[in-house]
């Protein structure tokens, strides 16, 4: 089944231009004194790249000082860069910025220019928002064309036509997919696949991950979980990309819409954001341009599967000016969630653990759960009344929980901090029945697993659905959501799938994975119709 295709959002880098040496700036300074420096809001006619017809451009161009030196063979006493700016359909925008590359002598050439370049032509990308990388250089190319028809300036089609060269660099791109509201709360809930992602990450040697939350206007107004390649390798190890730093993003617009009124931006974003500073500010070929863009939708498709939100275009994508909830023509592997297993195994650790704490083992930790690690062991000994030879044994048996470095006593990893702080102080009774959740994790038998757990799960990612009521108190009516469109028609022609047909099939699902069977078909099912508000129904009617 074919994934959702993801759209462009905001794009930096460089592309060289060498075919004709550095003669494309010098007739870029041409053609500004021939428009006495600069015009203003210029609309010119651009024909798309892959559609057709034309899309309209309004291009303003300006200029500032270079700071770097001409040659002494060059008839100028200094160099200048050149500021176009140009703005599409729906506010895409190319603000590029044209600069020299002219061979310069060692003592002379910049840190940044390569010194097997010869004479060549840079435009850098200063932040080009909603456009297709491949897009780029075509709309710059036909800018330059058609701003110079307007004004009257003899200009070479030859120049930027040809393919970027090899030194190219893309230093900043983000892809992004908008989602609707109510599922995207999967991602940044307190057990949502963000924190679990950073959690399972922030401990990993020699990575730097950082997990930003702003909810100043609303739940997710703009979460940040920023992942250096390290944390990228152990989080997806079968990729069949290289990994790359990135940062994923859920986000809303600057001004947060209250109400939906089929305004898209009600809906928040989830991004998937290459930057060169969180990959040892090593940029990206841009030859490698298709690369990372398969590498961004891979993780942002990985994350939307693990927070079980569907991965194929449907009802839980809203499309705006730039996305649109259609398939990838890119083949997507998904893999399973990492965070379970893991989570899982330091839980069995924590749990045998805790069941033959000694009372000196308990105080040590007791004391531990109100700090963010990093304590003294003298600290431990004036808070806890035990000596030092004792929390040291103590410190040997909880080997599993802490560690000790020299004489700085941490948590082995965020996560078993977090869950010894909520089950250090609860009763024993308690502390069984969370044992035998995680035994029934960790020790079941992998077919029963695969039939009970997955078939549910498969059945809900299938159709988008959710149990938003009744699976945490069994004297609570189960209401069950299904985002896709459903129809109770057996017409042919009817637009949707068949309701009694994927009720069955959730049923199965259901009882397979040993749930109380009267329950199903008591539930309360909501689901979106072709037509219409959505509708409310009851299971056993239709099975």
């Amino acid at each position: 089944m074919s994934s959702v295709a993801s759209a462009p959002h905001e794009t930096r880098g460089d592309l060289l231009y060498d075919e004709y040496g550095s003669s494309p700036y010098w007739a870029v300074r041409q053609l500004y004194n021939h428009i006495d420096g600069g015009v203003s809001k210029v609309e010119v006619e651009v024909p798309r790249l892959e559609d057709d017809g034309t899309e309209t451009w309004e291009v303003s161009m300006g200029f500032h000082q270079s700071g770097l030196s001409p040659r002494e063979a060059d008839t100028v006493n200094s160099l200048l860069e050149y500021d176009i700016n140009a703005y599409g359909e729906g506010e895409r925008k190319l603000p590029v910025c044209v600069q020299p590359r002219l061979a310069w002598s060692d003592e002379n050439r910049p840190d940044s220019v390569p010194a097997t370049l010869g004479p060549a032509t840079n435009v850098k990308l200063q932040n080009v928002v909603n456009l297709e990388l491949d897009e780029i250089p075509h709309v710059f190319k036909w800018v330059m064309r058609r701003v110079c028809e307007k004004v009257g300036f003899d200009w070479s089609r030859k120049y930027f036509a040809e393919e970027p060269h090899e030194f190219s660099t893309i230093t900043q791109h983000e892809r992004y997919l908008r989602i609707d509201r109510d599922q995207a709360k999967k991602l940044v809930r307190r057990d949502g696949v963000f924190m679990r992602l950073f959690m399972l990450s922030a401990d990993i040697e020699g990575s730097h991950v950082v997990y930003d939350s702003n909810n100043e206007d609303v739940v997710g107004y703009n979460h940040q979980l920023r992942l250096d390649r390290s944390a990228i390798a152990d989080l997806f190890p079968n990729s069949q990309h290289r990994p790359r730093g990135l940062q994923l993003k859920h986000y809303h617009p600057q001004y947060v819409r209250e109400s939906s009124n089929d305004d898209p931006l009600y809906h928040p974003k989830l991004g998937a954001l290459y930057k060169k500073n969180l990959n040892r500010d090593q940029a990206v070929a841009w030859d490698d341009r298709h690369d990372l863009v398969g590498d961004l939708e891979e993780k942002l498709l990985n994350v939307l599967s693990w927070a079980d939100i569907p991965t194929r275009p449907g009802m839980w994508f809203v499309s705006d000016d730039h996305f649109s909830a259609v398939a990838s023509d890119r083949t997507i592997a998904l893999w399973d969630d990492p965070t379970p297993q893991i989570e899982a195994s330091q839980e069995s650790v924590i749990m045998r653990t805790l069941s033959r704490l000694t009372d000196a083992d308990h105080d040590v930790l007791e004391h531990l759960a109100l700090t963010d690690g990093g304590t003294r062991v003298g600290e431990l000994e004036d808070g806890t009344g035990w000596s030092s030879t004792t929390i040291y044994r103590v410190l040997q048996r909880l080997s599993g929980l802490l560690e000790n470095d020299g004489g700085v006593v941490k948590w082995v990893s965020s996560k078993i901090a977090q869950e010894v702080r909520e089950l250090v102080s609860i009763a024993d009774d308690v502390v069984d029945s969370v044992a035998g959740r995680i035994e029934n994790v960790l020790n079941v038998d992998p077919r029963d697993l695969e039939r009970s757990g997955r078939a549910l799960q498969n059945w809900l990612n299938r159709y988008g659905a959710e149990v938003v009521a009744g699976m945490d108190d069994r004297n609570d009516r189960v209401r069950i959501r299904i985002r896709t469109v459903l129809t109770r028609s057996k017409n042919s022609t009817a637009t949707g799938e068949y309701l009694p047909d994927v009720l069955e099939e959730g049923y199965s699902a259901w009882c397979d994975a040993g749930l109380d069977s009267r329950r199903f078909l008591n539930a309360i099912v909501t689901y979106d119709r072709a037509y219409g508000p959505v509708q409310n129904t009851v299971a056993q009617k239709h099975l």
